[in-house]
């Protein structure tokens, strides 16, 4: 009898175990006065792979380009570079960089750096995960 309370405890174990280990997509964002950010996190093979947007909210014009670090625990950065767009009005826009982590919760800050007429600028943004309605819906993908 103890033998099969044992068994039962340990299924028990394990399939609280691999059900809360189970990866899901996640969609990270962070807001300033000019910058509307949101990076998704899409499961592939255990791993996530990074898929940031960008959309300009500002109301001045800006220069011809900006850089997005994202910027991890361990200090490692992912950069993406956009130029000669006119960023006015613009659209959520996707980025080309891919990068795969282990973890989404390694991504510690976002620093954006721009400029325009008056100088250069940083935005430095805490991303958090992306709240929706419904806590069975899956995000969208950008």
């Amino acid at each position: 009898m103890a033998k099969n309370m044992v068994r039962g405890l340990f299924l028990l174990f394990l399939l609280i175990f691999t059900g809360c280990s189970e990866k899901k997509d996640v969609t990270l964002t962070a807001t300033s006065a000019e910058w509307n950010i949101e990076i998704f996190y899409k499961v592939v093979e255990g791993k996530y792979q990074e898929i940031p947007s960008i959309q300009y909210i500002g109301k001045k014009p800006i220069g011809p380009e900006i850089t997005l670090d994202i910027i991890y625990t361990n200090y490692s950065v992912t950069t993406n570079t956009l130029s000669g767009l006119d960023y006015l009005g613009m659209e959520m826009k996707k980025l080309k960089t891919r990068t795969v982590l282990k973890d989404w919760k390694d991504v510690e800050t976002i620093k954006i750096t721009w400029n325009n007429a008056e100088g250069n600028f940083e935005d430095t943004l805490i991303p958090k995960p992306k709240q929706t309605g419904n806590s069975n819906q899956k995000p969208t993908p950008l």
